[in-house]
């Protein structure tokens, strides 16, 4: 899809980047999508909690020309977001002037204030749900007793701000089962598909577990919540029943020593590869292209991108039905969808790929197609146009 370059200044506020003291980079899915957004926007303008430390979300530059970085003090909860709040303000004042439109993912801290810092020129402020919050609060062990009801309280409060907010602009979300939850709340939201994949990104496969050993792949944060240590027991139920399958983990987290430790304490330790962490792009690219089935067996998500990659790259899908990801396997017809918190059912559903030569092909057709649809370009474009769209119609411009 051809890019069009709208005479329009946009604020992103969504995720956080690093800094070398000069330039400023972040990690590889959320750089691309910057970089295109630039392809659309006349400039750029990144709200980001920035730090100098080593972490993980670097490496990739934010280099475009008409891309500038407003770098907000380092926050990783919205409680410390609220303690440099004064701060935060002071940097959205010193940029509003230079906004014709904002766009917003749902849980950025202080996200309002923007929003009210701009609002008597008329700025359209699109906000973009990943995730329904409240149901990953329920799943999520993270979000469990007192703790958990503060976060629910809090939560609460924020969300009514955002629908009033959202109420008088436009939202986007991550699939239609969100939407419709949304709907509830907010009448204008519109479902999109999340994606990172640029063209070099899609490996197409006419079969995949017809080798001697069967490559299970996982790439994400290795952390609570993920279904690590089922998958790992998965693995375990099918080599004790003599499948010749290995386990490939991608990423990095607090849970690779007690991973590593279940790994040894079942003996599998020739059968579990932990990769650490792999660039967006040739390098996670070809890890993919050599696995045989792509895992996630989650305890809560919003819309993993990981699966449309996975798609991407001509793999059947086992995962649980939590967040986007049952829409996104079309509710088990482009992909195997297993129950929570059940390593046997997991490993069940891993079986039926290797054992059933036409449900796997067909996870490939069918996933590949509908990731070829769901480019990168595609939802960044649809977002360049609602947002010039709505700009035309409070500034009465004329179409350019």
């Amino acid at each position: 899809m051809q890019s069009t370059l709208r005479p329009m200044r946009i604020g992103l506020y969504h995720e956080p980047v690093h800094t070398d003291g000069r330039t400023f980079d972040t990690y590889g899915a959320y750089a691309r999508y910057v970089l295109e957004f630039a392809r659309h926007f006349e400039h750029v303008t990144v709200f980001a909690p920035t730090t100098d430390r080593p972490t993980y979300f670097s490496g990739c530059p934010l280099d475009a020309p008409n891309v500038t970085v407003a770098p907000l003090p380092y926050f990783e909860t919205h409680a410390q977001a609220y303690r440099r709040a004064r701060a935060i303000v002071r940097v959205f004042r010193r940029h509003r002037a230079h906004l014709d439109v904002i766009n917003a993912r749902g849980t950025a801290p202080l996200a309002y204030v923007l929003w009210w810092l701009t609002r008597r020129r008329g700025v359209p402020f699109l906000y973009h749900f990943s995730s329904d919050p409240f149901e990953m609060m329920v799943r999520s062990p993270k979000y469990r007793g007192l703790y958990g009801g503060f976060a629910r309280a809090a939560y609460g409060l924020e969300f009514a701000i955002q629908r009033h907010i959202a109420r008088r602009n436009y939202a986007f979300c991550d699939g239609s089962a969100l939407a419709e939850r949304l709907r509830r709340h907010i009448p204008d939201v519109e479902p999109i598909v999340l994606s990172t994949l640029l063209p070099d990104d899609y490996y197409l496969r006419e079969d995949c577990c017809t080798g001697p050993v069967v490559r299970v792949l996982y790439v994400g944060y290795l952390r609570q919540g993920k279904g690590l240590g089922d998958l790992v027991d998965a693995v375990h139920v099918l080599r004790q029943g003599g499948r010749a399958v290995e386990l490939e983990l991608v990423g990095e987290g607090e849970l690779h020593a007690p991973l590593a430790a279940q790994v040894q304490r079942l003996g599998l330790q020739q059968y579990v590869h932990f990769r650490g962490r792999l660039t967006l792009g040739p390098p996670l690219n070809e890890c993919y292209n050599a696995a045989d089935i792509f895992a996630l067996p989650s305890l809560s998500e919003g819309s993993p991108r990981v699966i449309t990659e996975a798609l991407a790259h001509s793999l059947p899908v086992v995962a649980t039905p939590v967040g986007n990801i049952a829409e996104s396997l079309d509710h088990g017809r482009r992909g195997v969808l297993v129950p929570l918190n059940n390593p046997a059912a997991l490993a069940a559903g891993l079986a039926r790929i290797m054992d059933e030569p036409e449900l796997r092909r067909r996870c490939i057709q069918d996933g590949y197609a509908y990731a070829r649809a769901h480019g990168l370009d595609r939802f960044v474009a649809r977002m360049a146009e609602k947002a010039l769209e709505l700009s035309r119609q409070r500034r009465g411009a004329h179409p350019c």
